[in-house]
C-alpha cells in the first residue's frame, strides 16, 4: 500500500493553505489478528461481489482521551489532512468542497471521524488508527468527482458506527459487528445514496449504489472479509 510522492495539505472550512511539502512512503500494513480492514464501495465500474454475510471479527479498540472534543483531538480542529500525490490532493479539495456546498452534514461527519485522506493501493476506513484514517485507491478518488466524495462520506459513516460502539462501551474491544459487517456496508450505503442525491450525481451512480447488497468486501467469494480480499481489491 504504497503512498505517493506528494504534498501534505489541510484541509478545512475555510480551505486553509499548503502546510507542508515531501515525500511519504509506507510498506504494506502487515495484517493484524483480529483486525479486518472496512471498504469503501466499489466504484460503478467495478462489479460488486455477491458471497454470503461474514461472521463478527473483533477489532482493536482506539480508546478516545479524557478531555479531548469527542472522538479525539482532530475532531477539534475542522481540518482534514490529505496526503498523496498533487493530482489527488487537487481531486479530494473538490470533493470536500462539493460536500461541504451540498452535503454540509456529510462534510461535517468527516471532520468529526476522519483525520486522514490518504492516497493508497486500495481503498478502506481504519477507523482504529489515531486519528481515523480512509486509504484511496486511484480507482476511486478518479472515477468521478460525485462518486469519490459519496465515498468519503460513506466511510466516515464506518468511523461513526466504530466510535459510537466505543462510547456506548467503554474499555470493550470493537466487534466487526458494530460497524463493519454487511449491515454496518448496508447502512453506510444507504447514507452514501442519500449523499449522492443531494451533490447531484448521476442517474447511473445512484442505480448502481441501491443495487449493491453490501457483501462487496469478499473479492474471493469465501464467505468471509479478510486481509486477502483487502490485498484483491482493485479499487
Amino acid at each position: 500500500m504504497g503512498w505517493r510522492r506528494g504534498e501534505a495539505w489541510r484541509i478545512g472550512l475555510a480551505w486553509a493553505a499548503l502546510v507542508g511539502m515531501g515525500c511519504r512512503a509506507t510498506a504494506p500494513p502487515t495484517p493484524v489478528p483480529g483486525v479486518t480492514p472496512v471498504y469503501v464501495s466499489p466504484s460503478p465500474t467495478a462489479a460488486p461481489a455477491t458471497a454470503a454475510p461474514t461472521a463478527a471479527v473483533a477489532t482493536d479498540t482506539a480508546v478516545p482521551v479524557v478531555g479531548t472534543p469527542f472522538p479525539g483531538p482532530w475532531a477539534g480542529d475542522d481540518v482534514v489532512d490529505v496526503t498523496g500525490s498533487e493530482e489527488f490532493v487537487q481531486q479530494t479539495r473538490a470533493a470536500l468542497e462539493l460536500l461541504a456546498a451540498k452535503a454540509p452534514d456529510a462534510y461535517q461527519k468527516i471532520l468529526t471521524y476522519v483525520g486522514v485522506i490518504g492516497q493508497g493501493e486500495h481503498s478502506g476506513m481504519w477507523a482504529f488508527e489515531t486519528p481515523p484514517r480512509y486509504e484511496v485507491g486511484d480507482a476511486t478518488a478518479f472515477s468521478t468527482l460525485t462518486w469519490y466524495a459519496s465515498t468519503i462520506a460513506h466511510d466516515s459513516t464506518h468511523s461513526q458506527l466504530y466510535y459510537e460502539y466505543l462510547r456506548a462501551n467503554p474499555g470493550q474491544s470493537v466487534p466487526q459487528d458494530a460497524w463493519a459487517d454487511v449491515e454496518s456496508e448496508r447502512f453506510c450505503n444507504a447514507y452514501q445514496l442519500d449523499v449522492l442525491t443531494r451533490i447531484g450525481a448521476p442517474a447511473s451512480e445512484i442505480e448502481y449504489l441501491a443495487g449493491l447488497s453490501g457483501d462487496h468486501c469478499d473479492v474471493d467469494h469465501d464467505g468471509d472479509c479478510d486481509w486477502d480480499d483487502y490485498y484483491a481489491r482493485d479499487w
